[in-house]
């Protein structure tokens, strides 16, 4: 028999066979379809589980000493969890607690020798330059009703305390060199101190009194430019709107910007006033009004510290080699040349008539200015010419006597001596809240 043809049976067995397959499983389905429908196949059932053996009294026992054991555990758990979430909590709080204690410590300064003959009053404007004093504690005699020689200030910052005692060391007072110095406890908090200063090591920051109530930030941002770039300055804000208290901070990028402003600005005179500039001994935290006390997460705001100063001594400003140009001329000649040619402008614009002496003041106000003719176009800003055609009438009536006649009668008595152009009544509050009555008038001419 040849392949082909073996072959071809081949094929025909495996065909028979796929056809006998499906023939026997067709006939299997039907067969279960009749046998279901007539009941006799039975679906199979699982069997039911048979019960557990009761436990013995021993295993009951220890059953339940099984899940007391769960209880405690579970408990104790969640106890040692409630007790350290607190533990972490009170630590957080001391900390604070010791942080806010160490600054109240470094705001708080010491001074002894005080001639008996001088009182709070004059300790006080000697320590105020240096910042906002917060109080004056002073030690009284019963007897003979005079202080004991000594005293306790307490600033609003630290910084302004830490300049106070550096600049009012050993100066005389009354005929004494006066000893300022820490208070005895300030021992007791030395490592947080220190740790304060670390952190405040890390910025480039330096702090600045004695500034000029009428001189703005970017005032004082112009002064300080030519030092380094500024980051930032915060001016204290006073609780008059756009007003400050004399004091604030400048952040500087570079570390030698920040000495180079305090070893030239420190007691430089501007607008009549010796600023006081040195090193911020702690970290950046956010100035607030005078009442405005916020809760600050973690760290609590910087304690309140004391004094002033009352040594004027005046400082020349000089240049760093660091902002100077390779061919310029020493910083003394180009301070004199520049003081030199703003001075002739000045003295030519005060030539012109009272039209071009408006437009002058006009200019002064909105002046921009930088560089190291800064410092000069601030303070004759500050100190320009006093010829003015506004007259301010003080003490004249007290807030009870205010009234809508008032404004009539001030501009008739006013015009006997020229013609009165506008009226203005002003209350203001001096330092002992009291309401103080200012009446502006402004005439027509200044003559």
């Amino acid at each position: 028999m040849s392949e082909q043809v073996e072959l071809e049976m081949a094929d025909h067995e495996v065909e028979a066979t796929n056809g006998n397959d499906i023939n026997d499983a067709s006939n299997a389905i039907e067969k279960l379809k009749r046998g279901w429908d007539e009941g006799t196949i039975v679906p199979v059932t699982k069997k039911p589980r048979e019960p557990l053996p009761k436990l013995t009294s021993a295993q009951n026992q220890s059953l339940l000493l099984a899940k007391k054991y769960c209880q405690d555990v579970t408990v104790k758990a969640a106890q040692a969890k409630r007790q350290a979430e607190q533990q972490a909590q009170m630590f957080a709080l001391q900390e604070a607690a010791n942080r806010q204690r160490a600054l109240l410590l470094m705001s708080r300064i010491y001074i002894g020798s005080i001639y008996f003959e001088l009182g709070e009053d004059v300790v006080r404007q000697a320590f105020q330059p240096f910042g906002t004093i917060k109080a004056i504690n002073m030690s009284w005699e019963g007897t003979t009703g005079r202080h004991k020689g000594y005293a306790f200030i307490e600033y609003e910052t630290a910084e302004a305390a830490q300049i106070g005692l550096d600049q009012m060391n050993g100066v005389m007072m009354g005929g004494r060199n006066i000893k300022v110095g820490r208070p005895n406890n300030v021992p007791q908090a030395a490592i947080i101190i220190s740790n304060i200063h670390e952190e405040a090591a890390k910025y480039n920051r330096i702090y600045i009194s004695s500034i000029h109530l009428d001189l703005t930030e970017e005032d004082v941002k112009s002064v300080f430019e030519p030092f380094g770039k500024i980051k930032g300055i915060q001016l204290a804000p006073d609780t008059k709107p756009g007003k400050h208290r004399g004091w604030g901070y400048i952040d500087y990028e570079t570390l030698q910007g920040a000495a180079d402003a305090i070893a030239s600005m420190n007691l430089f005179e501007l607008g009549g006033q010796y600023l006081r500039v040195g090193r911020a001994v702690t970290p950046p935290l956010p100035l607030y009004p005078p009442g405005v006390n916020p809760v600050m997460p973690g760290v609590p705001l910087t304690s309140n510290s004391a004094l002033q100063t009352a040594q004027q001594v005046a400082s020349q400003m000089t240049s760093t080699s660091k902002f100077q140009d390779p061919d310029s001329p020493p910083p003394a000649e180009k301070k004199k040349a520049s003081i030199a040619q703003l001075q002739a402008k000045l003295d030519s614009a005060n030539e012109k008539s009272g039209a071009n002496q408006e437009a002058k003041l006009e200019r002064e106000e909105n002046v921009s200015i930088s560089g190291s003719n800064a410092r000069l176009m601030i303070m004759q800003k500050l100190s320009r010419k006093t010829d003015s055609s506004v007259v301010v009438l003080r003490n004249m009536v007290t807030p009870e006597e205010v009234d809508d006649e008032l404004k009539e009668e001030v501009t008739s008595e006013c015009s006997k001596y020229g013609s009165v152009s506008k009226v203005v009544i002003f209350e203001e509050k001096n330092d002992e809240l009291e309401v103080v009555i200012k009446i502006f008038v402004l005439f027509a001419s200044s003559t």
